[in-house]
């Protein structure tokens, strides 16, 4: 009973309990708009959402990069008890993802006919949509990430439910008025704009703070870590969602519907798991900071993500029918069951290589991109090279997230010892 006590108060487990309680209504009504848009929508349409969809993935990478960043600092900022710090990074955090936005936004308005050619879209339309989201998340993100710094984990539950009850409503709306593939981008909008705006409340004293805005930050320091940690990032997350991009370049319409509807069960993997991490990261900054121990905390972690993704998949394996049905419709998405456990798998695997990534960067051990990056390209050339069917492509993912763990894994035996 002691035992289990002590675990319940844990931090790591505390904090992620209350993101967990969180995500699961956020997911649970995603679930339902995912749900409704796949019975609602045709195959064709679902697909152009669904890849859209990755691309928005994949223009957000920088967003997980930029996040980690600002968790980082502010992390340290406040741990220490440096609150003029804090605050100024703030400003500057907030100055550059303005003008980053709106850049962005003017480069997406300017690519559109080519994406457009590239994805097999009938409207330059999307993108411009996507463009808007995109711009609204990098911005969103600026809160998201302080108060992650703050452990505000009950907080970024409650703003993650009502965001994801916005985006409900939104979406079955605009389908029952005709929007189509539309539907789900605008509600995605609507969602990430309520999250921007209430999260400035509980920041807000924080924000007002009038502290000497002459304060130097240390720029060189923050800089020499940002690049390489943004490059890391950005090719991790490219694990589960260049593989949707490139399917629905490679493939038929209607074969990129069905890779897109596996990919959207496989990360319920992730998506279940990833709250580990987010209280993860800055616990171990938190730890570092203060010279408190580590290793536990990391090894809790990796327990944590890996029961759960495994009992997950093996459920996908003995039951992938169900699980189709249950999350698309059934209908023609009966195709991808034999594909579900091992797409599971994958997932498993990339969940773990998550933690580990957390834990070297949160220890500035930024020099893992070596790693991170060549293994991210070799899964997109080998997809380019082996895609005659679902099983080769979901086969290359298994076997680049496999070697990364491994090495990952060394690095940190090597590094910090067991």
């Amino acid at each position: 009973m002691n035992l289990l006590t002590k675990l319940l108060r844990h931090d790591l487990i505390k904090g992620s309990f209350y993101l967990f309680l969180g995500g699961m209504a956020g997911n649970f009504l995603a679930f339902l708009l995912n749900l409704f848009l796949a019975r609602n929508l045709s195959v064709t349409d679902y697909g152009i959402f669904a890849s859209l969809l990755a691309i928005i993935s994949l223009a957000l990478i920088p967003a997980g990069s930029i996040s980690t960043i600002i968790v980082k600092f502010a992390t340290d900022y406040y741990a220490q008890g440096k609150l003029d710090k804090f605050s100024s990074f703030y400003n500057l955090c907030a100055k550059f993802l303005l003008i980053f936005s709106i850049t962005l936004f003017a480069i997406f308005c300017a690519l559109t006919f080519p994406i457009s050619l590239f994805l097999k879209l009938d409207s330059i339309w999307y993108l411009v949509v996507v463009g808007a989201i995109v711009s609204i998340v990098y911005l969103s993100s600026l809160n998201q990430s302080f108060l992650q710094s703050l452990l505000k984990f009950p907080l970024i539950s409650v703003i993650a439910v009502v965001s994801s009850i916005i985006k409900l409503a939104a979406g079955v709306l605009l389908v029952y008025l005709g929007f189509k593939a539309y539907s789900g981008l605008i509600a995605i909008f609507f969602m990430t704009l309520g999250s921007f705006l209430i999260s400035f409340f509980p920041l807000r004293s924080f924000i007002n703070l009038k502290f000497n805005q002459s304060i130097n930050l240390p720029k060189k320091e923050i800089l020499s870590y940002s690049v390489p940690a943004f490059f890391t990032m950005l090719f991790l997350t490219s694990f589960t969602s260049i593989d949707v991009i490139l399917v629905r370049h490679l493939f038929e319409a209607k074969q990129a519907g069905f890779y897109a509807g596996l990919s959207l069960i496989g990360k319920v993997i992730f998506y279940f798991t990833m709250p580990i991490p987010s209280v993860l990261f800055p616990l171990l900054i938190k730890r570092h900071a203060i010279g408190a121990s580590y290793k536990r905390l990391f090894y809790l972690a990796l327990v944590l993500v890996f029961l759960p993704a495994a009992l997950i998949t093996t459920f996908y394996y003995l039951y992938p029918q169900f699980v189709i049905t249950l999350f698309l419709g059934g209908r023609e998405y009966l195709e991808i069951a034999k594909f579900l456990g091992l797409f599971g798998l994958f997932l498993t695997i990339f969940s773990m290589v998550n933690v580990c990534v957390n834990l070297f960067l949160s220890f500035n051990q930024t020099k893992i991109w070596l790693l991170v990056i060549p293994v991210a390209i070799l899964q997109i050339v080998f997809i380019y090279l082996y895609h005659a069917d679902f099983y080769q492509i979901i086969y290359v993912s298994i076997f680049s997230s496999s070697i990364l763990l491994i090495a990952l894994l060394s690095y940190y035996f090597k590094k910090f010892g067991i």
